[in-house]
């Protein structure tokens, strides 16, 4: 039993102990019970619950007492509470997503489970004298005895909710298990389902039809996750902890110990708000299963005859699709049926009905097959029926020569019909398929005929040339004070004349560059008939193959006036490339040394009347003798050309 404490913070606590309690008193009532605990005990050691052989689906029957509730209401509140208990039991609720949230943190070593019991509210065979026809939803209003105590033998089979004012702040009850036999679980009527209607207004707290689902829980053997209370005790279920207390409010996201392990606040069982009920663990699924299979066969029975969803079970369709060809309106669709009790109606829609569910003739599209059965069980299908791809081959490439727009694509479709080919995107379209006149490039060619049959052909266009460039001869700069650098290119395969150009911009009709300077060129060909070739080359400085037409030499003037007028006032010399191990020295007729250097930087004035030290002696004007020695060109960076130099210099002040 659930009851709710009127104060600021309204809790539910249950009464099923004291029903149960009650119950226990009952002649013969106490080893009924023992029997079902033993047989559940049994069946569960013996067997292993992974999943059921069938569904298990209980008949439902709702009987509003006292509620001033009108008949359609009262269905829809009904409806809505099936449906809402289904989706606990499968494990379908929406809220489910916050127990796969929390269980990897707080409870890693338990599972939820989805069960195979659902319920379906009653729509066939009802008992007589309550105005219930077939195809009449097993909803009551004030027809049952309010003296029979919660049970009517008249919907034994079922499983009965008696929704009836119940005061006192209590939300419902159930015993502790059903029986099938007349009885079933009570709510009060602000605590069932998920609608508001007919004056009827829902508890903000418990208004997800949980109350139910916590009372379908004990009707099916399960007791509180506390048991009789206190940390040694159980309830039955191996997967739950043990927890000495019930939970109350939303404490959404906690991990609460009062025992020894956290306590699974999420199961059903417990008495949080709705909002934070929304699992059963695997061990109250095995249990809850268990009992209906062993206990409550009366109620399973019953539903093959009372449950639209029973007489349905089973019945389904298999459904073939053969694609309509290029041909056209040649789709098929075969339907053979699965189940059922015929004769049965097969209809597709877009199309007619067919007794034995052949459909010929059909063209591509969306279908939509559904197969009714004598009970009126329904099975539907969307299909959806695609169209061939024509077979089509490329049957000849022709690539273009040396841009000459000679290129040739022809695509064929081996189909019975007759098909026009696009290269343009579908802007025009040719019957045979050959497309000339191409230069080289990616093309997609499009193939469709009448009946909308459409694909498609994708082929390259090559442009081809014989022609190559070989570089015959290259030779470097080899002088310092003019670029004499120069390439000569060769053209293979080609069709004469040619015409060769450097860089772009130079051009020679043999293939020889001459007077180049040091850095990086592109020397490209076209032959006669537009064919292009190019490649590319450097040139460096290499002074050690100088020759004839480049020799080196250092200038040495014969002649300087220090006199300080700023013109000529010095030796200094000129060299035509790049020298090393420089060495001058200069002379007075007596043989005697009066300058020195070894740098070819070196400015010799004759030296300063007075003043012996810089730049080599004071001399007098006459003439004097100089020896020069250096080297040039190089070979891997090492100079390899030894030169002696041998002249005179006048000294005139």
């Amino acid at each position: 039993m659930f009851i709710v404490v009127s104060n600021a913070s309204a809790q539910r606590t249950c009464g099923m102990d004291s029903v149960h309690t009650h119950m226990m008193g009952l002649p013969g009532y106490a080893k009924w019970h023992q029997d079902r605990a033993n047989d559940v005990a049994e069946a569960l050691a013996a067997s292993n619950r992974d999943a059921c052989d069938a569904p298990l689906i209980i008949p439902v029957a709702v009987h509003f007492q006292n509620t001033g509730i009108p008949l359609d209401c009262a269905i829809d509140m009904a409806i809505s509470q099936i449906e809402s208990l289904n989706e606990d039991f499968a494990g379908t609720n929406a809220d489910i997503s916050e127990w796969f949230d929390l269980q990897p943190s707080i409870w890693p070593g338990i599972e939820n489970k989805e069960s195979c019991i659902s319920f379906c509210l009653a729509t066939l065979n009802h008992p007589e004298g309550y105005g219930l026809v077939d195809g009449d939803y097993a909803v009551t209003v004030d027809e049952v005895d309010n003296d029979q105590n919660d049970n009517d033998s008249d919907w034994t089979g079922y499983l009965n909710f008696w929704v009836r004012p119940l005061g006192g702040g209590t939300l419902g009850y159930s015993p502790y298990p059903g029986s099938g036999n007349g009885d079933g679980v009570t709510c009060s009527p602000e605590y069932f389902g998920s609608v508001n209607c007919g004056g009827n207004a829902l508890s903000a707290q418990y208004d997800m039809g949980r109350t139910i689902t916590h009372e379908v829980g004990h009707y099916l053997f399960l007791e509180h996750p506390w048991g009789a209370g206190g940390c040694a005790s159980t309830d039955d279920v191996a997967d739950t902890p043990v927890t000495d207390a019930a939970q109350y409010g939303c404490p959404s996201g906690q991990t609460i110990v009062n025992c020894t392990a956290p306590i699974l606040w999420p199961s059903y069982m417990d008495y949080c708000d709705d909002a934070c009920l929304f699992m059963f663990s695997e061990g109250q699924v095995d249990r809850m299963e268990t009992y209906v299979e062993t206990s409550l066969q009366n109620m399973l029975n019953q539903a093959v005859t009372s449950c639209q969803e029973t007489l349905c079970i089973g019945f389904s369709g298999n459904v073939a699709v053969s694609s309509e060809s290029c041909a056209g309106n040649d789709g098929a669709v075969v339907v053979e049926v699965e189940g059922g009790t015929g004769p049965f109606s097969v209809i597709m829609v877009p199309g007619p009905s067919s007794p034995n569910g052949n459909f010929t003739g059909l063209s591509e599209g969306n279908y939509t097959v559904t197969i009714l059965d004598d009970n009126l069980c329904e099975y539907v299908e969307d299909i959806a029926l695609n169209r061939d791809v024509p077979n089509l081959d490329l049957l000849a490439t022709q690539n273009e020569y040396c841009s000459d727009q000679s290129g040739l694509l022809e695509v064929v479709a081996n189909e019975p019909t007759d098909f026009e080919f696009s290269l343009d995107g579908g802007v025009t379209w040719d019957a045979d398929g050959i497309f000339v006149n191409l230069g080289a490039g990616e093309y997609t060619v499009l193939a469709a005929n009448a009946f909308g049959c459409e694909g498609e052909v994708l082929a390259s266009v090559l442009n081809e040339s014989n022609l190559t460039i070989d570089l015959v001869e290259r030779n470097d700069v080899s002088c310092t004070w003019f670029d004499n650098g120069s390439v000569v290119a060769r053209a293979n395969g080609a069709v004469e004349p040619l015409n060769f150009v450097l860089n772009g911009l130079e051009t020679s009709s043999t293939g020889s560059f001459d007077q180049l300077a040091a850095g990086q060129y592109d020397v490209a060909v076209e032959d006669a008939v537009g064919c292009t070739a190019s490649a590319t080359f450097e040139l460096d400085y290499n002074y050690a193959n100088m020759g004839e037409d480049c020799p080196c030499s250092v200038y040495v003037p014969n002649a300087i006036t220090p006199d300080g007028d700023l013109v000529n006032e010095v030796l200094k010399l000129q060299a035509s490339c790049p020298v090393s191990d420089f060495h001058i020295e200069v002379f007075d007729r007596w043989g005697r040394l009066v300058f020195e250097s070894f740098d070819t930087e070196f400015q010799w004035h004759g030296g300063y009347e007075g003043d012996d030290t810089y730049n080599g002696y004071y001399v007098q004007n006459t003439v004097y003798h100089y020896r020069l020695t250096y080297k040039w060109g190089t070979d891997q960076g090492i100079s390899i050309n030894t030169e002696t130099q041998l002249g005179w210099v006048s000294v005139l002040r």
